[in-house]
């Protein structure tokens, strides 16, 4: 009678420890409590002994500590993946966490020494979302499929779903990631999270007509403001690519109004601008822009007076940007000014200007071209002054033009001054032939282009030039000088 109390008694604790364990979410796993049932019972039916008593309790203590083990490993791996999680807005990892390491260590650890855990799929899918935040793509879809494959029930599904489409998303695979998205959007927890991402791929796809269809749809649904913008920002852009420049101007102009943030609007408005010169309603964008006090729209209202031909209106509003003080827009605006005062030659005046830009902001996009630009303009303003060799300066000149400025209209003008000015001289052929080479290549004119031939043919016949102009006029049989 005594040693069947004490047996009752030893069962009610490990079935006391056992509900404890499971309010502190460390329930036993199914093998480990099948297992420790198993061996309890037979130990306490020959429990006759205080060997055997203490046999029993080392047996419960290590079978306690394997289920602790295996708990602990998985808590810490939900534990890190919830810090991680906290570093990320809008599917994307802001912050550079170790958290979604420690994640994929725990989580692993959980699936290699606990392969018939109930919580495999839940390992799987912390380590999938965490190799997509840490953007190890490959791997993030590695585990995601496998969840998917192995575990069609899982209440994770869905979850595995979306983060594979977001992966194939980030890869550029953009026809694997329509495919898992929409059917991620067959799920309530992720229908518009999906139909947005889905946005973004049609955008990228250039698949302005699947993304109009379902940006209507999203736009049925419960969207929350940013959710909105969104939407209303990808179908402007896709309006505009298009050139359906009326329709993107009225989605502009309605994200406009749902936009608060200083600098969203900004650009914005940076947009619209741009969407009024490409409808060329040049007096609608200046009204839009004048009275805005920022470098940007300065800078583009500047270039709307160029536009309207106002060249004097545009100098005068780019050296306002370009004494702002803001080096970025300092240096664009003292580069485009350098490049009126070239349109003008006035070589030394868009030196001075390109220099400036070069001092503003060297190593950014208009302080390097300037760069290069000034440097062009002292090679001309030395070929310029040029008094002994002028034929060749007069070819360089004309070089300069064509290969390094690509203004080939500007190039022949300079080509004919050679063999018009000086056509004796060793440069004239040469001169007459890039003439012949320009108008046949880039203007595409062979009756003009023959003209040139043919004179080329008559005045220098005995010139390696003449011969490639009888070969491009289909006369090699016919001998240099002699007309047909």
């Amino acid at each position: 009678m005594g040693n069947e109390k004490r047996k009752q008694s030893k069962l009610e604790k490990i079935k006391i420890f056992k509900i404890s364990c499971i309010s502190q979410g460390k329930g036993f796993s199914p093998e480990l409590d099948s297992g420790l049932r198993l061996g309890f019972n037979k130990i306490m039916v020959n429990s006759t002994s205080s060997v055997l008593r203490l046999k029993i309790v080392g047996f419960i203590c290590i079978m306690l500590a394997a289920s602790c083990a295996y708990f602990n490993t998985f808590y810490n791996a939900q534990s890190y993946y919830r810090e991680g999680m906290k570093r990320v807005t809008n599917d994307t990892l802001k912050v550079d966490s170790e958290y979604f390491d420690k994640t994929i260590e725990k989580a692993t650890a959980v699936i290699v020494k606990y392969p018939d855990s109930r919580y495999i799929d839940d390992a799987l899918l912390m380590m999938g979302s965490s190799y997509y935040y840490k953007g190890d793509y490959s791997r993030a879809l590695e585990k995601l499929d496998f969840l998917i494959l192995n575990y069609p029930e899982s209440k994770f599904y869905d979850d595995a779903l979306y983060y594979k489409g977001l992966a194939y998303y980030k890869q550029r695979k953009l026809a694997q990631a329509t495919i898992a998205l929409k059917e991620a959007l067959l799920s309530k927890q992720y229908r518009v999270r999906a139909m947005v991402v889905l946005c973004y791929v049609y955008y990228q796809d250039a698949n302005y007509a699947s993304l109009t269809e379902i940006a209507k749809d999203l736009q049925k649904e419960s969207l929350n403001l940013k959710e909105r913008r969104w939407v209303l920002r990808l179908l402007g852009e896709a309006q505009f690519n298009q050139e359906s420049y009326g329709a993107a101007l009225e989605l502009f102009n309605e994200l406009l109004s749902l936009t608060r943030v200083k600098e969203a609007q900004q650009v914005l408005k940076l947009k619209i601008a741009e969407i009024y010169l490409e409808m060329e309603e040049y007096e609608e964008c200046q009204g839009f822009l004048e009275g805005e006090r920022d470098p940007e729209f300065k800078n583009l209202l500047a270039d709307l007076y160029v536009e309207l031909g106002d060249i004097e209106k545009a100098k005068e509003t780019y050296f306002e940007v370009a004494v702002s003080g803001m080096s970025n827009f300092a240096a664009q605006a003292f580069y485009k000014l350098a490049e009126l005062y070239r349109d003008a030659d006035s070589l030394e005046a868009a030196i001075a200007y390109y220099d400036s830009s070069v001092n503003r902001a060297s190593m950014n996009e208009y302080g390097l071209k300037s760069k290069k630009m000034a440097d062009i303009l002292r090679r001309i303003d030395v070929l310029v002054k040029e008094t002994e060799n002028i034929d060749r300066a007069q070819f360089l000149l004309a070089e300069i033009y064509f290969v390094d400025f690509n203004e080939p209209e500007r190039a022949v003008i300079e080509y004919q001054k050679v063999y018009t000015d000086f056509p004796g001289s060793e440069w004239a052929p040469k001169a007459l032939y890039a003439q012949l080479w320009i108008t046949s290549n880039v203007f595409k004119d062979d009756s003009l282009a023959s003209l040139f031939a043919s004179d080329l043919r008559i005045k220098y016949p005995g010139s390696e030039y003449a011969i490639s102009a009888m070969n491009f006029l289909g006369e090699s049989n016919i001998k240099p000088g002699v007309r047909k």
